[in-house]
This record gives C-alpha cells, structure tokens and sequence, in this order.
C-alpha cells in the first residue's frame, strides 16, 4: 500500500500511484492462475460499493478504501467535481492498467440523502447531475474550502505543468518495458558518476540517467520520477542491459519490473559502460546486484 508520507510531484504522480496500489491489493487477495481482474468502485460523498471481478466471478477484498477516497481527492477539480465511478482492469502478466471514469452517470441505482449532501459539501460543483439534485435532502450543502492537492498546485508554476487526474473517459497505462539508445555519455566530476543513455541526442527523447554519489545512488527516466533504491540487480549481456526493479521502483520510473536498454552502440561505448559501472557503484550501500560486468 501507498504510505502517508510518500511525495509526489504531481496529481498526476499521486493518482498513478494510488491505482498501481490498488492493483497489489487484488493481486495479492486473488488466487494464482487468473487472467482478468476487474475492481470497479462507485461512490458518492462516503457511501461507496466496490466489486473485484477475477475471471468473471466475484471476491472479496479489503483495503482499498483508502486509496480509493485519496483518488477521488486528487481528482477534484474546482467547480467540476471528481468521478463517481472508477473501473480499473489488471493482467497478471506486468504494471500496467486499463480503465474508465465518470464524473457524469449516476453510479448506483440509489443514493442516500445525506450521501448527496455530502458529495456536495465536499466536492462542490457548477453543473450538478440532475440524478444528485434528485437525492438531495431538503437541508442545503455547506461548500467547504476545497484543498485536496492543493500543493500540487502551487508547485506547478515552478516545476512544469503535469497532466490533471482524469474524470471523465478512459484510463490507459502502458509501462515502458525496452528503450534502443544510441547515445551514450559518462563523466565523473568531484567524486559524483554520471552516466546518460538516450535514444537520440535530442530533448525529450526516451533517456536514462544513473549517478552515483558516496553512498547513494540515483536512476531516472525521462520524464518520470527518479528512485534511490529499489534496483534489484543491473545486468548486462552483450549488447543489451537489464534492470530488475521493485514493483515500487518500477512505478516511479513508469517501467515494467524488468526494464531492458538495447544498446544500439559501438563496441567501445559498451566496453566503457562495462568498466564504469563496477566503480561507479563501489561505494554505494544497497547497490544493486552487478551481472555481466
């Protein structure tokens, strides 16, 4: 599960994150040898009814209420509201997901009054489905102050803009499981490695970056959050280098747990990639295991 103190750049970065933690949930009460597992939730204010579907018939599940509520939160948006219904589909074979949400239809076949209520007081909203005004009690919503995120948001005139969490239409999340690089560049400037392989040299191509500093190590993906730990091993066969990653690590890079670098390179770049590595990580505490160097 997810954790409290956990950091994220992004809206975005959280919600990724709560329904990659949903997905160990279902995965770990589900029997081996499925092929499908489907959790749909359906809430309004804090009424809320969650079916998981493995292969067609149901189970039961706990503990996903929480990461279900904090969804819900970090996909508000002021004067819009948040979704009602949130279907998510797993495999048993890698990260990724499918899905859909609805901030629109109603999701149940009966809403309590005070649900509604509630839904209203905390996510208020401009243009109110007529089935929310239809449950409503005669007591009116109190808006109370909206600031579930708000620190996303306050940080993103200063670190790029991130895409919103979706309400509305189609959930899809491919993990990254191959990159090809092309380039490749290692330098070491007062005692901290560096090394930087790119499909191209070009801004925003696919790119991976690994340094190192004393103790500490660091990974990152373009375009995705960077780890400190959770690498399992580093190999390297031939001209392609793997990394088998954390189920945690490889969310954060947005990369399948095994993460395969073709390496479309002279042969003296992968000599030198081959020498830097061992040294580069001497030093580091928890270094991942070294295979093929």
């Amino acid at each position: 599960m997810v954790k409290r103190s956990e950091r994220w750049r992004s809206r975005d970065d959280e919600a990724h994150a709560r329904r990659t933690s949903i997905g160990d949930v279902v995965r770990a009460a589900a029997a081996p040898g499925w092929s499908e597992l489907v959790v749909r939730r359906a809430q309004v204010g804090s009424y809320a009814v969650t079916s998981v579907i493995r292969d067609g018939r149901e189970i039961a599940v706990e503990g996903v209420d929480e990461p279900f509520r904090r969804l819900r939160e970090v996909s508000y948006r002021p004067g819009v509201g948040t979704w009602f219904t949130c279907e998510l589909a797993f495999a048993p074979h890698g990260r990724g997901y499918t899905g859909r949400v609805d901030a629109c239809a109603p999701p149940l076949a009966d809403v309590p009054p005070a649900a509604a209520l509630a839904e209203l007081t905390t996510f208020p909203r401009e243009d109110t489905p007529g089935w929310l005004l239809d449950a409503l009690p005669t007591a009116v919503p109190l808006t109370a102050p909206t600031t579930y995120g708000d620190h996303y948001d306050r940080w993103r005139e200063h670190r790029g803009r991130h895409p919103l969490p979706p309400i509305d239409g189609d959930l899809v999340y491919v993990p990254a499981a191959v990159m090809t690089a092309r380039v490749f560049d290692h330098g070491v400037e007062r005692g901290q490695h560096l090394w930087h392989l790119a499909e191209k040299d070009a801004a925003g191509a696919d790119a991976l970056v690994i340094s190192a500093y004393e103790q500490k190590y660091w990974i990152g993906r373009d375009g995705a959050r960077g780890i400190g730990e959770g690498v399992r091993s580093l190999s390297l066969d031939g001209a392609v280098l793997r990394l088998e990653l954390t189920s945690k690590a490889a969310d954060e890079l947005r990369t399948e747990t095994l993460y395969e670098v073709r390496l479309d390179l002279p042969p003296e770049s992968i000599d030198r990639l081959r020498a830097a590595v061992p040294d580069m990580f001497r030093l580091v505490d928890d270094a991942p295991e070294l295979i093929g160097f």
